[in-house]
C-alpha cells in the first residue's frame, strides 16, 4: 500500500505480518474490530434482570462478524425470549433489528422472527448472522481482468481511496452481484471489514464518526493483489465463525424498513425485543459512510438516508408538524428550548422533537402489530443535553402505557461511559450519574 499521507505504522494484531514502513494491510485483518462506546457497569449485588451490556469483546452469537453498534448482547437477548411466559413456538420481532441479534437469537431458540432496520449494511449483517449456511465457501477471484484505468468518478469509495484502489474494490462488489445469495452476503460483510480495517488512517476519537480524504494525496492506494488478499481473507475468517452457531429451520424474515410504518398484519407478533436509537445526536449514516460506499451509497452527497434514520442529526421538514407526545416529552422539549446554549430554540429542539415523534411512531406500530398479552422488552440509555437530564426510560414507559403497554418490570443498570465525554464541548457542563433500562411490557388484553 502506497500514500502519501502519513499513515499509522501499527496495528493491533491478532496475527502478525511484517511489512515495514507500510500499512499493515494484513494484519490489521481478522481482528476484534472495536465497537463503538456503549460501556455500563455491571454494579454489585445480585440482580432480577440479566445486564444487557455486550462485552468489551464479544463472540456470542457472531457478534465479531461486525462491530454494528448495538443495545444488547446475544446472550441477553436470548434470555428474554427463553424466559417468557408465552407457551409455543412464538413470532418476535425486533423493529430496530441492527446486525440481528434478536433474529439470530430467536432462531436458535426455534421461533419465527421478524427483523427490521432502515440501514441498509445492517441487513447485510443480519443475513449473514442469521441466514449464510455455515458451510459457504469463500471465492477468490484475483484470475479476472480488471482494468486498472476502469472509471470512478463520482463513486463514494474515493473519499478514502485513489481510483485503482477504488476500481479493484468495485470489481470485487460487482463480482459479487453474480454470486449466490449466500457468497454475496458473505462477500459484502468481508468487504465492509476489510475496508473498514485499510481506512483505520481516517478514524479519530468519535467511534461515530469517520473523516475523508481532504485532498487526492491523502487517496489510499493499495494493490490489486492487496485488495484480493484482504478481501479473501476476510472471507475465510466469517466462514470459520459461521459454524460456531447452530442456526434452526424457523422462519427468519429480515427487511429493510422503517419502524414507524410496520409491514406486518395487527395482532401478529408474540413478544418484542428491540432497543430503539438513544437521544444521543448518533449519526447512524455517517458512522457506516464506509460500508454504505460499499454498496453504493454516497450519504455525504445525497441525504435521503441520513435523513430517514432515527436520531439523525438532520432535520426533516415534518419535524416541524405538530407532535402527539405526552408530558415529559414535551417537558424535555421545553427544558431544551429554553437553555441559554446557542441553537437550542431552534435546530437542538427540532432535532430532539424529530426524535421523539420517531420514537412515539415506533412505539405505537409495535402495539399495532402485538397480541394482546404479547410481551416488550426495551433497552434504553438516558443521556444529557448540555445539563439537561434526557429520562428515556421514563419517556418510553410514558409513551408505550399511551398505545396500551402495561409496564411489568424496570431494572436499571449503572452507564460508566457515556458519547458525550468525546465532546470536549459538552464537556463544560455538569451531568449527574445515569442508567441504562431494561423495561418489560406486557400488552394489554383489552383496550
Amino acid at each position: 500500500m502506497t500514500t502519501n499521507a502519513s499513515a499509522p505504522t501499527q496495528v493491533t494484531e491478532r496475527r502478525t505480518v511484517d511489512v515495514p514502513g507500510r500499512s499493515p494491510i494484513l494484519s490489521a485483518l481478522q481482528e476484534a474490530l472495536p465497537l463503538p462506546v456503549h460501556d455500563g457497569g455491571n454494579g454489585n449485588g445480585a440482580r432480577r434482570v440479566l445486564s444487557p451490556k455486550r462485552p468489551a469483546v464479544e463472540t456470542a452469537g457472531l457478534a465479531d462478524a461486525f462491530p454494528y453498534y448495538a443495545g444488547f448482547s446475544f446472550d441477553w437477548a436470548t434470555s428474554c425470549i427463553s424466559n417468557t411466559q408465552l407457551k409455543g413456538v412464538l413470532t418476535v420481532l425486533d423493529p430496530w433489528n441492527g446486525s440481528g441479534t434478536t433474529t439470530l437469537a430467536a432462531n436458535t431458540l426455534g421461533h419465527s422472527v421478524v427483523g427490521l432496520d432502515r440501514n441498509p449494511v445492517a441487513s447485510v449483517v443480519a443475513q449473514l448472522r442469521c441466514k449464510v449456511p455455515m458451510n459457504v465457501e469463500p471465492i477468490r477471484f484475483s484470475s479476472l481482468r480488471i482494468r486498472a484505468s476502469a472509471r470512478t468518478q463520482n463513486d463514494p469509495l474515493n473519499y478514502w481511496f485513489d481510483d485503482i484502489t477504488t476500481a479493484r474494490i468495485r470489481a470485487w462488489t460487482s463480482h459479487l452481484e453474480h454470486a449466490s445469495p449466500s457468497n454475496r452476503t458473505m462477500g459484502l460483510v468481508a468487504a465492509f471489514r476489510a475496508v473498514r480495517s485499510l481506512t483505520k488512517y481516517f478514524e479519530g476519537s468519535n467511534p461515530t464518526w469517520v473523516k475523508r480524504a481532504s485532498e487526492n494525496e491523502e487517496r489510499l492506494c493499495f494493490t490489486h493483489s492487496e485488495i484480493d488478499e484482504a478481501f479473501f481473507s476476510e472471507q475465510v475468517f466469517l466462514a470459520s465463525r459461521l459454524s460456531s452457531v447452530p442456526r434452526t429451520s424457523a422462519s427468519v424474515s429480515l427487511l429493510t424498513a422503517d419502524s414507524a410504518a410496520l409491514p406486518l398484519a395487527t395482532n401478529s407478533i408474540d413478544i418484542i425485543v428491540t432497543s430503539p436509537p438513544y437521544l444521543t445526536r448518533i449519526d447512524y449514516a455517517v458512522a457506516y459512510a464506509r460500508e454504505l460506499a460499499v454498496l453504493g451509497i454516497d450519504v455525504f452527497s445525497e441525504k435521503t438516508l441520513r435523513k430517514a434514520l432515527m436520531g439523525t442529526t438532520l432535520t426533516r421538514q415534518a419535524s416541524m408538524t405538530p407532535s402527539l407526545l405526552g408530558p415529559m416529552a414535551e417537558a424535555l422539549l421545553s427544558d431544551i428550548s429554553q437553555h441559554e446554549s446557542k441553537a437550542s430554540s431552534s435546530y437542538y429542539m427540532k432535532q430532539a422533537k424529530q426524535y421523539l415523534n420517531d420514537l412515539n411512531s415506533g412505539l405505537r406500530e409495535s402495539a399495532r402489530v402485538s397480541k394482546p398479552g404479547a410481551e416488550m422488552h426495551l433497552v434504553v440509555q438516558d443521556s444529557y443535553y448540555k445539563d439537561v437530564l434526557v429520562p428515556l426510560a421514563e419517556i418510553c414507559i410514558e409513551e408505550a402505557k399511551r398505545y396500551g403497554w402495561e409496564l411489568q418490570e424496570h431494572e436499571m443498570f449503572p452507564v460508566k461511559r457515556l458519547l458525550t465525554t468525546l465532546n470536549t464541548s459538552a464537556r463544560a457542563y455538569k451531568k449527574g450519574d445515569v442508567s441504562e433500562s431494561v423495561i418489560t411490557f406486557t400488552r394489554r388484553k383489552h383496550d
